[in-house]
């Protein structure tokens, strides 16, 4: 759905501004550079904080080698395009206190890794080069206007120390509703029992 060129537009909108830019690439103006040189810190960021399930993946770690420390039977290479790892995969769709999947991502060796005791380990996790075309409406409009805040100081000078509020403002109601639609898109239906701990609890 959108193009570079667009959230670029969306973000000089959101900073009050009429200036269009045709091609982010080519485009030598002050505006263009100030919104390419933050344009992938604000859309990591934007990823991370949405931690949208319809922008999800999942992939098989790869293990670098077994029991690094006391507390851990494996280590796994935390993967090269992650945004925000968000589990280590179970049987079931929604985890619990039962089922959920201890990790821990740290730096082993010099490397950034993940430490987990289960063998063959699938990640679920948001990666960085989630394609733009992917994004939602509103997930868009978190990134343009991420890109707007963070870009105001040397758009607009002194006119950000108006804007900057009203900027976050806006991208938390439009992260809100992100996270709603997405919810609305992802639902799946979990009975009461599986989630009850209360249940859990008497029927083992």
């Amino acid at each position: 759905m959108y193009s570079k060129a667009q959230l670029f537009n969306l973000a000089l909108n959101a900073l009050l501004l009429q200036r269009r830019i045709i091609n982010p690439d080519t485009d030598q103006s002050n505006e263009a550079k100030v919104l390419n040189t933050n344009f992938d810190v604000a859309f990591q960021a934007t990823l991370q904080d949405l931690n949208l399930d319809s922008l999800s993946s999942q992939v098989k770690l790869e293990l670098l080698c077994k029991n690094p420390n006391k507390l851990w039977a494996f280590a796994y290479k935390y993967p090269s395009n992650c945004a925000f790892f968000r589990r280590i995969q179970s049987d079931v769709l929604m985890d619990n206190r039962d089922t959920f999947i201890a990790k821990r991502v740290a730096i082993h060796n010099g490397q950034k890794v993940i430490f987990t005791n289960q063998e063959e380990a699938i990640a679920e996790f948001i990666p960085f080069d989630v394609p733009l075309s992917a994004l939602s409406a509103v997930a868009g409009l978190c990134v343009a206007t991420r890109l707007a805040m963070l870009s105001s100081p040397l758009v607009t000078g002194k006119g950000s120390r108006d804007l900057l509020p009203r900027l976050e403002q806006q991208y938390v109601l439009l992260k809100a509703e992100a996270k709603r639609q997405d919810q609305l898109e992802n639902y799946n239906y979990v009975p009461e029992h599986i989630q009850s701990e209360w249940y859990n609890a008497r029927i083992k």
